[in-house]
């Protein structure tokens, strides 16, 4: 009866030990599971050792036994020694990049950061499978993972999981999500600049603060009609940063720690004292992001004056987005000049009822002007629109292609630093990201309605305002890398060696190893 208990318990505790192992590897957070399970292992195939004991001592006495376990215990110290090994380097690694231009390597300033982070970072990778970006991106986030094991990353393909990729707010492939602690923020050109700088963000518990100014008709951030800005808090917040209102009648200045000061579509005229704070928080280096409306007196000509900007007169007409279905007065722009806001922009953005953007160029040494948005050479600036009469008007109309978004920042009294990419070692200390951080910046766009909610999700609208703000609100400390370059080193053979190359490979070595193979085979055969 207790041999047959016995023979059973044997059994039972091997299947109890393979199956802890195998719960062990689908989720390692069950560990009293897992414990439990190889507790009761242990003491059914203990009993089970107790009950036969003297059986196994005595075929343990035999010749055979004796050789068969020598070779058994031989085995057991070969693969005890190789999953030492395989524990060490696990977690004791060394990698080599043999590569002419370390293109696998990261830069000094990025090692420097992850050496020094001491948070855990989790990062969602969202990119198709079937993108030939995956395996870059997976190399870069390896390299990461390499440098410092508190940064996880994980695929997650938007076809397959949508809702995922819902909750998130991706709205375009290659799209990183970084999370760390209540921190989060978004990564949309996946180069090594731009990660080690979301990491360097996110590492810091203090948030960015985005303020939005009130009081003045501007579009409210909790209307969540489709002329309020919720769409565009909710997608600031998601990027990491703390969203709130402003009054300057109120505060009578703006507060210090704000990262972007918005204005976003304001209907009424702003007092003297409102002005003057604005003038001052730009003059403390700050950075304001204006979005004023056609045919509105807000009263901020000579604010704008300030910084060499004058708005257009009339509504910018443009036929090409009436061949997409919409109407003339709503322009669609598809030329971004050189900007690190539009970086790889490639998106179609729409501004319903807009103006141009102008620059006074007699204060050019002063303040530097660059252009972000651009209608179409078919698009025209209306001077005095009237319903049936938006065709072009040489005598008083303006032909594009014209400019309807641009940023202005004032220079230094010793002009901007010019700087080279050969000129900058890659071992340089971290600096700052952007020539314009530490100069007051203003962006301006000749429309907020593109950012409200009824045109933010259209195409690349909510893009290019995130850009925008995100790019802002850039701090100090962020590091500037310079990118690897790639060299093209082909290889030329002439006929004759092309013909050697061909014969050792397809013939002279596979050869070898059948001649080889035989002759130990006959060898063997003869023992």
């Amino acid at each position: 009866m207790i041999n047959t208990l016995s023979k059973g318990a044997g059994w039972l505790g091997f299947v109890t030990a393979i199956a802890g192992l195998f719960v062990y590897e689908i989720n390692p957070v069950w560990r009293l599971y897992v414990t439990t399970a190889e507790i009761a292992a242990l003491g059914l195939l203990t009993f089970f050792f107790i009950v036969h004991f003297e059986a196994l001592k005595s075929f343990s006495t035999r010749r055979s036994t004796k050789l068969g376990l020598n070779s058994i215990l031989m085995i057991v110290l070969f693969l005890s020694i190789i999953g030492i090994l395989n524990f060490i380097s696990s977690r004791h690694s060394v990698r080599f990049d043999f590569s002419e231009t370390e293109a696998f390597s990261l830069a000094p300033q990025t090692i420097k950061v992850l050496n020094d982070l001491n948070r855990d970072v989790k990062i969602l990778a969202f990119v198709s499978e079937q993108d030939r970006s995956r395996s870059r991106i997976k190399d870069l986030l390896n390299s990461y993972g390499y440098h410092n094991p508190r940064i996880s990353y994980s695929f997650i393909d938007p076809d397959k999981k949508p809702s995922t990729a819902k909750q998130y707010g991706i709205t375009q492939y290659d799209t990183l999500v970084l999370e760390s602690g209540k921190q989060e923020t978004q990564v949309k050109t996946v180069t090594e600049q731009e990660l080690t700088n979301a990491i360097i963000r996110i590492g810091k518990d203090e948030r960015r603060k985005i303020l939005f100014l009130e009081n003045h008709g501007e579009h409210r951030l909790a209307d969540t009609d489709k002329t309020g800005y919720s769409r565009a808090k909710d997608g600031l917040e998601k990027q990491g940063f703390e969203v709130g209102g402003l009054s300057l009648l109120q505060e009578g200045r703006v507060p210090d720690k704000t990262s972007v000061l918005v204005i976003a579509g304001p209907q009424k005229g702003f007092l003297t004292q409102e002005k003057t704070a604005l003038s001052n928080y730009l003059s403390a280096k700050g950075k304001i992001l204006l979005l004023l409306d056609p045919d509105i007196t807000a009263d901020l000509g000579d604010f704008l004056s300030q910084w060499g900007i004058k708005m257009g007169d009339g509504l910018i007409i443009d036929t090409f987005s009436r061949l997409l279905g919409g109407d003339f007065t709503i322009p669609v722009v598809t030329t971004y000049p050189p900007h690190e806001i539009t970086q790889d922009f490639n998106l179609a953005t729409f501004f319903p009822v807009s103006q141009t953007v102008n620059f006074d160029p007699g204060r050019a040494s002063e303040l530097e002007f660059k252009p972000l948005a651009q209608t179409s050479e078919n698009s025209w600036s209306k001077a005095h629109p009237r319903e049936g009469r938006l065709n072009f008007n040489p005598a008083e109309d303006v032909r594009g292609p014209l400019t309807l978004a641009a940023v202005v920042t004032r220079k230094s009294k010793s002009g901007p630093a010019e700087t080279h990419e050969h000129d900058a070692p890659q071992d340089a200390e971290p600096q700052e990201a952007a020539t314009e951080e530490s100069q007051p910046t203003l962006v301006v766009f000749g429309d907020s309605d593109f950012a409200a909610n009824g045109s933010f999700n259209f195409s690349g609208n909510g893009d290019l305002f995130l850009n925008t703000v995100t790019w802002l609100a850039q701090e100090k400390g962020l590091v500037s890398i310079r990118p690897k370059e790639t060299h093209f080193t082909p290889l030329f053979l002439s006929q004759s060696q092309g013909k050697v190359l061909m014969s050792v490979s397809l013939l002279i070595l596979p050869s070898a190893v059948f001649i080889t193979g035989i002759a130990v085979w006959r060898r063997r055969r003869r023992l």
